[in-house]
């Protein structure tokens, strides 16, 4: 695994769990909720971003080839 994927995923992995630790915490469901997704959104956009801050030229070409060839479903 690249530096820069495992960097990404550490990111994506504490984003996690902030935002079960805000979920747990929170007092009412709705705050729960929102607190949960708005913590994993910046945390995926966080990741996306440290990604492509730190990838190669050719680790991006390589993530938009699997992306391409292996669409999620």
């Amino acid at each position: 695994m690249s530096r820069a994927r495992l960097a990404s995923f550490a990111v994506f992995v504490v984003a996690a769990v902030a935002g079960l630790v805000a979920f747990a915490a929170a007092d009412s469901v709705a705050l729960a909720f929102g607190a949960f997704f708005a913590i994993g959104l910046v945390g995926m956009w966080l990741a996306g971003r440290v990604f492509d801050r730190l990838a190669t030229p050719e680790e991006r070409r390589s993530d938009l080839e699997d992306r391409v060839r292996n669409p999620d479903l």
